[in-house]
């Protein structure tokens, strides 16, 4: 488990980084291949520790490190900002990894440590906006503010970035929204979706009716 967060660490806080960008496609597919790899031998290990004669405090402590990191390392690429030389694919997959990783931790071992009210995955404040929509409400609505001029034109993959960085929704806590998922309710929207939308959008002309009088 030790060597698959040092490979984590070394594609984030090195590869990724834009400073020391220098990947070819070789590089690039190498990575887009071994991540999945990665990941599954991380939770493999974890479910082994749990569920074999480690020391229970030891287990914790695992639990606890590994969390921290995946933490740590999605806000450090989440920082990075802009990456134009990055390839999407490869960008969404080392999010997923590391996002996946976490909820997993989370929805699977959570008592094993969430119970003492420790927040490893935020250590800072929280400065995300916080709505009362679903993600794909949330994807929707900016997909109508797009599509109707509200927005600068630009990337549809660098706005759901930007979603997935300083938007939270309901019932998602403390963790972080997906852009690979935001990207995928971005283009495949419900039709509950569009009603619960265009309910929002119908409240949002009554209140402006309500403080204007507009012929």
């Amino acid at each position: 488990m030790n060597a698959e967060l040092t490979k984590l660490r070394t594609l984030v806080l090195k590869d990724l980084d834009p400073v020391y960008y220098h990947m070819d496609k070789q590089k690039v597919d190498d990575w887009l291949r071994e991540l999945p790899l990665i990941q599954s031998h991380i939770l493999s290990a974890l479910q082994a520790e749990v569920l074999g004669d480690t020391d229970n405090s030891l287990v914790e402590r695992h639990l606890k490190q590994m969390h921290y990191d995946c933490a740590f390392l999605l806000n450090a690429l989440y920082k990075y900002g802009n990456m134009p030389d990055v390839p999407e694919a490869l960008y969404f997959l080392t999010e997923g990894c590391l996002q996946s990783t976490l909820s997993h931790i989370e929805e699977r071992y959570g008592d094993c440590f969430l119970r003492k009210g420790a927040d490893y995955n935020h250590p800072a404040e929280d400065y995300r906006i916080r709505v009362l929509l679903s993600a794909e409400g949330l994807a929707y609505f900016f997909k109508l503010l797009f599509k109707a001029g509200a927005l600068d034109s630009g990337p549809v993959s660098r706005m759901i970035v930007s979603l997935s960085k300083n938007f939270a929704t309901s019932g998602i806590g403390n963790a972080y929204l997906s852009s690979n998922s935001l990207m995928t309710k971005y283009k495949q929207v419900v039709q509950s979706t569009a009603k619960s939308v265009r309910a929002l959008l119908v409240k949002m002309l009554r209140v402006l009716d309500e403080e204007f009088t507009i012929v």
